[in-house]
């Protein structure tokens, strides 16, 4: 059985028949009956060969009709006008076919130039009833021209393109229109001038040559680019498409703030507005979605995320196929970067929420300490020390109130988990040391100016790092805890130390770079505290690591200095 795999493989010997019965037709008596049987044999296997049928192909009525007319003509009127015109619709089959091996392009343009031999020497000629002179020649290079066919006896068929387009409209448009032109050109030269065909057919060819060496060194002089060139892609960019509008339409003042999927169906619908444009649809995983309507030319821009259907009235063809595939991948690159950026303005969200979350976690744990001192410390003192455990109590338990109250609001509102209250040196040192009046914690202020300072980074800073400290007396009774306040108008610095032994190295790097293992929190506590001294000017950082002697310093210009003075 014949099948297409097999065809494909013989399509250069089809075409080597079909050729060589129509070398026969040339060389034969005009009146012969050979003639005529030699150009249906030529017709059958054209039929056999041409580009345009595939496996899956349907030749409708209309379609088979019209060739079967076109054969009959050709074999049954034997007519030299008809004969010329199914040359240069030869021509323009085999020129405009679209191969990818140069096995085979160097077979295609032996097998055109032969036809325009058989065209220019052995239909031109006696169509216009041309004889004498130069026919003797004009016949044997038709003859000699018949090495051609002959050789694609022999030469295998490559494997041909795999989807798109396998027929190039244009370039078998031109090819067609060139043969055209120098067959009537060199003809009515002819005729013109009174010289004898041949000689006429050779000034065309050079005439025609040079034409085409002229356009082509105004095209591209010395590799740069020439005013034809620019004209050509501008002309290619803007084939019925107002590209630039359409650009601004996806990227202009109407498409900023648009969340990806209103962006989709805003570049959709304007797609859809070209004139060429039948519909645009979309298949993704939330379903499929229509914008205009559905016709049977689809073009589809293949995406995993976001495919593209585009739909027009006609077949594209390859040129303007090629220009919407840019146009849909020019939508699809632009959605994806939409989704792209609200995937991070989420994981940003969910950052800001985690790192408050973090610190306001640190805050509820430093009340839960504070609560855990004060409970002790009212366990301890007996019967006769109960006046001074309650004035304790009053002292502490306003202020805790306080605190928990600000924690429980940057808890239903995180977007001003940020504010913070300015409070004066003096008296944000008076209270720190009114809360930690009976610990084993020793104060040494020397407030000169009484600069402000922000509270909840001062209280988060002092209290984290006395919990700290006495944390580590747990484990040795004889460590002091010592905190001082050192303010002047242009700085204020306050250091907690201690006399316990030196932090590892490895956990003194990462303090404020990220979590560390702590066997009495959560490991984050100088981490937050770190990113809060930097958001209020300030810096925190371990100044001494020295068993015997570890000291912490916060250090920054107060809050006057730092939001600058009027002009």
């Amino acid at each position: 059985m014949f099948r297409w795999t097999d065809q494909n493989r013989q399509r250069h010997r089809l075409l080597a028949v079909a050729l060589l019965a129509l070398q026969a037709a040339l060389l034969a008596a005009p009146e012969s009956p050979l003639r005529s049987a030699l150009v249906l044999v030529h017709f059958g296997f054209v039929l056999l060969w041409q580009p345009f049928l595939q496996r899956s192909t349907r030749i409708s009525a209309p379609v088979a009709i019209g060739t079967l007319a076109v054969g009959i003509a050709i074999v049954f009127l034997s007519s030299w006008l008809l004969l010329g015109l199914w040359l240069l619709l030869l021509i323009g089959l085999i020129g405009g076919e679209r191969v990818l091996q140069s096995r085979d392009q160097a077979v295609q343009w032996l097998v055109v130039s032969y036809l325009f031999i058989a065209l220019l020497g052995g239909v031109t000629p006696p169509l216009f009833g041309f004889q004498g002179t130069g026919q003797a020649a004009l016949r044997a290079l038709v003859t000699a021209a018949g090495i051609v066919p002959l050789g694609l006896l022999f030469v295998p068929a490559g494997e041909p393109p795999e989807g798109g387009q396998r027929f190039d409209y244009l370039r078998s448009l031109t090819i067609t229109l060139l043969a055209l032109l120098i067959a009537t050109g060199s003809a009515l030269w002819s005729y013109r001038s009174g010289t004898a065909y041949p000689i006429a057919l050779s000034q065309a060819l050079i005439v025609v040559a040079l034409l085409i060496l002229g356009v082509n060194w105004a095209w591209q002089r010395r590799g740069s680019h020439t005013m034809f060139q620019v004209l050509w892609n501008r002309y290619l960019l803007n084939l019925g498409t107002p590209f630039e509008h359409y650009l601004i339409s996806l990227s202009g003042p109407t498409a900023r703030g648009l969340e990806p999927d209103d962006y989709l169906d805003q570049a959709m619908r304007a797609l859809s507005e070209l004139d060429w444009v039948s519909g645009v649809e979309v298949r993704g995983p939330a379903g499929r979605a229509l914008v205009g309507e559905a016709t049977r030319h689809a073009t589809e821009a293949h995406d995993d995320t976001v495919p593209l259907i585009i739909y027009t009235g006609r077949d594209p063809g390859p040129a303007l196929r090629l220009h919407i595939q840019l146009l849909a991948r020019l939508v699809q690159q632009l959605y994806l970067s939409r989704l792209h950026e609200a995937e991070l303005r989420n994981q940003e969200k969910a950052r800001a929420v985690h790192e408050t979350g973090a610190r306001l976690t640190h805050d509820m744990k430093n009340l839960l300490q504070s609560l855990q001192s004060l409970s002790a410390a009212v366990s301890a003192s007996g019967p006769e020390r109960s006046q001074e455990a309650l004035a304790l109590v009053q002292r502490q338990l306003p202020f805790m109130n306080q605190r928990l109250q600000t924690t429980l609001e940057k808890l239903r509102d995180p977007a001003e988990a940020g504010a913070t209250e300015i409070v004066p040196a003096s008296a944000w040192w008076e209270s720190l040391r009114a809360r930690y009046a009976h610990s084993e914690v020793t104060f040494d202020g020397r407030v000169d100016g009484d600069p402000e300072v922000p509270r909840e980074l001062f209280d988060t800073v002092a209290e984290n790092l006395i919990e700290n400290a006495r944390y580590k007396r747990a484990t040795d009774r004889a460590l002091a805890v010592h905190a001082s306040l050192e303010t002047d108008a242009a700085r204020v610095t306050l250091r907690v130390s201690d006399t316990g032994d030196a932090m590892p190295g490895d956990v003194a790097r990462r303090l404020f770079s990220g979590a560390v293992t702590s066997a009495s929190g959560l490991g984050v506590g100088l981490y937050q505290c770190g990113r809060l001294a930097a958001h209020h000017g300030f810096d925190l950082r371990l100044e001494a690591n020295e068993s015997g002697h570890v000291c912490f310093v916060l250090a920054g210009a107060p809050v006057a200095n730092a939001r600058g003075s009027p002009d």
